[in-house]
């Protein structure tokens, strides 16, 4: 008598989504290349189609100023983050191409809140704040001044 082994379907999605996870998760996050068609100092995310809804949502930063010098510590809430999310400081152009830069120390409270420091700036200037998942789809932006 032949013995099979079927294993339950969701190990090989649990197994799928660990490995993807882990490859995204431990990459040289500042070396990384963007899409193609932007330079090499952008980051690798992917801001869908024009009118698709993001994967996650942002609600709320605080506080939403601080010094260029950065280490501010700043609280994310909103929907669909995780210990994986990711928080970027910059722009996103109409091309798809993000310039900025990325937090340190990000802390996941919840599924519903963040805690991140601030990277320094250039200058004082008003940015972007995205959050993006470990496949590098971004949420909606809040906005972050920067102060001399």
């Amino acid at each position: 008598m032949t013995r099979t082994r079927r294993r339950a379907p969701g190990m090989l999605l649990a197994a799928l989504t660990l490995c993807t996870l882990l490859q995204a998760h431990t990459a040289p996050r500042a070396e990384a290349a963007g899409p193609p068609h932007c330079s090499s100092a952008a980051l690798p995310l992917h801001p869908g189609l024009p009118g698709e809804a993001p994967q996650g949502q942002l609600v709320t930063i605080q506080p939403d100023t601080g010094p260029a010098s950065g280490g501010t510590q700043v609280t994310l809430s909103g929907s669909g983050l995780t210990p994986y999310t990711r928080v970027l400081f910059g722009t996103l152009g109409p091309d798809g191409c993000f310039t900025g830069r990325e937090a340190a120390d990000v802390v996941a409270i919840s599924d519903t809140a963040l805690v991140a420091v601030a990277p320094e700036w250039p200058g004082a200037e008003t940015v972007s704040v995205f959050a993006a998942t470990p496949c590098g789809l971004l949420t909606n932006p809040l906005s972050f001044a920067y102060t001399d």
